[in-house]
This record gives C-alpha cells, structure tokens and sequence, in this order.
C-alpha cells in the first residue's frame, strides 16, 4: 500500500466501542432499526422490471420498484406493470415512461386514466412504429379503440417544429357521469439522440407543454394532472426534458438553478437520466437561452458566449468519441449505450 496515501475510512466519523455498546445497551435498538431503516431508502430494486420482460421495450433499461406506477386491477386478467415512473418535486409533476409497444398499449390507456394525465409529451415520431406504437391518429376525425378504451382526434395545431393534437379519450367502464376526457398531445418528432436539437425547438415545445398545463389545471379543478414524457425508452430525450422543465421553471420563480439537485431527483427514480454529455450539454444550453429570454442574462455578453461555447465544445467531444454521432438506431432488446 502507498504510505503516503491516506486511507479513505479515517474521513469518517467513529464511535468509540464503549460508546457503541452503551448507546445498544440504553434504548438503542431503536436507533439501530432507524439507520438500517435508512440504509434501505437509498437501495434500489427492480423486481417488477425482472418479473414482466415481455412489457419491456428493452433489456439494459431497468425500472426502479421505487416510484413505479402500479396498474390498477379491474379483473383477474389484467396486470399492473408499466414501465413508467411518477415523480413530483417543487417545479413539477411527471410521469417519464417507455414508449407503449403493439402489446401494452391497453396498459398505456389504463395509466392514462389512472394517473388523470391530461397533457403528453411525445419525444418520438408516431411514423415508426418500432419506437413506438401509434395510440391516436395523427389526422383530425379518425379514431381507434382498445378494449374499453376509445380515443378520437379533433383538432391538429402544427406551429413551427412542435404539433398539438387535441385529444377525446373514452373509457366505457368509468364510474361515474366522466367517461370521457380531453387529453393534448404535444408533439416534437425532431429530437435525434444523438444530437443536440436547436434550444429555441426545446423552449417553444416547454412553453407549448406549460400552457396546456395551466388550461387544463383549471379544467379538472386542481386535482393531481401530472405530465406524462416519453421518447422510446423514456430515459434519454424524456429525462432530459423533465429536467430541463423543472430548472426553467425553477429560474422563472426563483430566479436560481439546482442543476446537479435536479439531476439526481430525477435518476433517483428512473434509471439511465442524463448519463451521457448530449444530453447534459443539450441541457445547459436550452437553461442558458431561457435564462437570456426572461433577461436574466445578457445573450450578447461575453460570459453567455463562452457558457455556450462550452457547452457546444462537449457536445463536439461526444461526437468524436463516436465516430461522427451517425447511426444512433434502437434496434433489438438493447438501446444502444450512450
């Protein structure tokens, strides 16, 4: 061993053993069960995820026990898994799911009308359906059905790279007098994961999700509506979205950032989030450009410049690191490491 180097267990504080036994000898079982109690919260099991890999999109992509959204039953033959993970902080509510597969999308409508989602963000296009299996019609007046589960297009709004789609989804077996909902769709099709996509796309999809929010707050009386993200694993392009979310919204109430804080909220609960540059780059720039929208900073300044230069020269890294950033394909039971 290096006798200069100091071994890294002297960094931590100690009880003397005559302490230790005093404090188990006078009520300390307490204390004991408390810190392994502790211990236990930080662990983190998949047990759900191992038990359904049919419902999995792929087999490197693992979904925490904790913070899953466990399917209610109707009948003995329904499940509950999804792989989905509902997260709720300061700056907002979510849901960050895998994209549904042509055999779970009967789960994907139940988690819509469990968790009362009211407004989707779609990070995928709807074109490929080995990203993900169409669950409405892109075109206004057509509909389709699963089960008890209805869903019809009545509005189609393209605005510059973000398209809404204006949603009425049915459930025949609802108690009750509401047995059909509005649900929006916002649409971003343009997010190549390997690549970083223009911030002002980003914050016009962010402002586009934060209205229709506000809209349909006020709809279903304040009760619970979280936001529902998914790309095709529901890790990458969803993850950094909710971040990236949570920080802008964070910046316009507070006027500050917690961008590590952030970060490891989210990938406490949903493996995989941000664990690539692209991502955590892409990040930065979109906070930095909304920071320069609400004036905040000065987008002409030199410190702006150099922040984004900075961000952009990681970006340029990561591409080299693979080979130019082509390819970039999800294919089989494995999404391609990052």
């Amino acid at each position: 061993m290096n006798e200069g180097k100091q071994s890294r267990q002297r960094g931590f504080e100690a009880d003397h053993v005559n302490d230790f036994i005093g404090a188990m000898t006078t009520g300390g079982r307490a204390q004991m069960l408390a810190d392994h109690n502790t211990l236990r919260k930080k662990e983190r099991h998949v047990f759900y995820f191992m038990r359904n890999p049919s419902k999995n999109r792929y087999s490197n992509v693992v979904l925490f026990n904790e913070g899953a959204i466990i399917l209610e039953k109707q009948n003995k033959d329904e499940g509950t898994y999804i792989h989905a993970t509902k997260l709720q902080s300061k700056f907002g509510r979510f849901v960050l799911a895998q994209a549904p597969k042509s055999d779970t999308l009967f789960d994907w409508y139940r988690m819509i009308w469990q968790c009362n989602i009211r407004v989707i963000v779609c990070l995928v296009s709807l074109e490929n359906t080995d990203e993900c299996a169409k669950y409405f019609k892109q075109k206004s007046g057509k509909s389709m059905s699963c089960k008890r589960f209805s869903v019809k297009t009545f509005a189609v709004r393209p605005e510059n790279s973000v398209t809404t789609f204006e949603l009425r989804l049915k459930n025949s077996s609802a108690k009750g007098d509401e047995k059909e909902r509005v649900i929006h769709v916002v649409h971003y099709p343009n997010w190549n994961i390997n690549r970083s996509p223009e911030p002002r796309h980003l914050l016009q999809l962010l402002r586009a999700t934060w209205a229709l929010e506000q809209s349909m707050a006020s709809v279903c009386d304040a009760r619970e509506t979280p936001t529902l993200v998914h790309g095709s694993s529901g890790v990458r392009r969803t993850g950094a979205f909710v971040i990236i979310s949570m920080l802008c919204r964070q910046l316009r109430e507070k006027g500050t950032v917690s961008i590590i804080a952030a970060c490891s909220t989210v990938r406490k609960y949903r493996y995989g989030v941000m664990r690539n540059k692209i991502m955590f780059a892409t990040m930065l720039e979109t906070i930095l450009n909304f920071a320069a929208d609400q004036g905040m900073v000065d987008r002409n300044s030199k410190p702006f410049s150099n922040a984004i230069k900075k961000a952009r020269i990681a970006l340029m890294d990561r591409n080299k690191e693979e080979g130019g950033g082509g390819g970039g394909g999800e294919g089989g039971d494995q999404e391609d490491d990052e």
